[in-house]
């Protein structure tokens, strides 16, 4: 839900100033007074970010999926207005990435269905560190902890990446159409530049037997990979 004047102020905005980080210039009076001023706008501004986006998030949960958070979660790819909106996304008639789309809906999912108080104080910001947990227990373990802990987000972060050390996984970049080819075209650029193809078999040429094998060994790796997947697309 959006957060109104009336709510009670998030834990991390209630925290008295951090420390200066060790690696701060020395800064004189005048630099040190422009600096906290910069602070506290920047400060406003993410606020103003942040309420927008659980705004937005919550109004495609109740539009878009009827205030369904399984359908929002589970579905989505099933709801042709998700659809066109991903298809734009990023683009001329959608000018928030991807990636905003999904945290925007699944904070909106996952509050409807977190009823507890320690994820509803979070922050988005923090909250969205989270998801990557997936399971809504998991979720809500992790809030009571960052909450009781005062974690930044840098160290929920940290926190939420040994979690998942801990049970054998792993951040997983969520691939969409879009992200497939962009991460495709990528890599097809970077090696097959003339540049780079001319700069690689220089330095092969000096390399021993044992290391250019390697490398056939790969390139013949990855031509049989592309064939798998051409046939796998159906071409």
């Amino acid at each position: 839900m959006t957060r109104t004047r009336k709510d009670p102020v998030a834990p991390s905005r209630a925290l008295a100033p951090a420390p200066a980080p060790s690696n701060d210039p020395p800064l004189d009076g005048t630099q040190r007074k422009v600096l906290a001023e910069a602070l506290r706008r920047a400060e406003e501004t993410r606020n103003v970010m942040e309420d927008a986006l659980v705004s937005f998030g919550r109004w495609m949960l109740v539009q878009v999926f009827d205030d369904d958070a399984g359908a929002a979660l589970a579905g989505r790819h099933q709801n042709p207005v998700w659809r066109s909106l991903l298809a734009r996304a990023g683009g001329p008639t959608l000018r928030l990435s991807e990636r905003m789309l999904y945290v925007a809906l699944h904070i909106a999912a996952h509050d409807k269905r977190i009823t507890d108080e320690a994820w509803r104080n979070l922050e988005p910001g923090r909250k969205e560190l989270l998801l990557p947990l997936g399971d809504e227990a998991k979720m809500r373990r992790a809030a009571q902890h960052v909450t009781s802990m005062k974690l930044s987000q840098r160290a929920t972060r940290a926190y939420v990446t040994a979690m998942l050390a801990e049970e054998g996984g792993e951040r997983v970049q969520r691939l969409t159409p879009t992200r497939v080819v962009a991460q495709v075209r990528g890599f097809r650029e970077k090696v097959t530049r003339g540049a780079w193809q001319r700069r690689a078999v220089s330095a092969l040429k000096d390399s021993d037997d044992e290391t250019r094998d390697a490398v056939l060994k790969e390139l013949e790796t990855l031509q049989t990979w592309v064939e798998s997947f051409l046939q796998k697309l159906g071409k």
